[in-house]
């Protein structure tokens, strides 16, 4: 292969790789078992991770407030059903 083609391949591999996310790292952050319950009163952050590419399931993670650790919920359980119905009757409709 002679040195333009190389350097053509090399500029597009890298811009692919520029253009690539971090923060997922590629894969789902709750891997494993997901906590059903979780004390409300224990719960600094409610964040709900959508289904990606990288990763096929919605995920629920939950910042405990006395550790900062995060932890994941299952999402079909009722508590975390409950909280997604709360959160949307609180946002603003668009």
């Amino acid at each position: 292969m002679n040195s333009t083609a190389v350097l053509f391949v090399a500029f597009f591999l890298f811009a692919a790789v520029e253009g690539s996310p971090l923060y997922n790292k590629g894969r789902c952050r709750c891997i494993g078992s997901s906590a059903d319950f979780i004390h409300l009163k224990r719960i600094e952050k409610f964040e709900v991770i959508p289904a990606t590419p990288m990763c096929q399931q919605i995920e629920i993670v939950v910042t405990m407030k006395d550790t900062a650790e995060e932890r994941c919920m299952n999402p079909k359980s009722k508590q975390a059903q409950n909280i997604i119905n709360l959160l949307k009757k609180r946002s603003p409709q668009k």
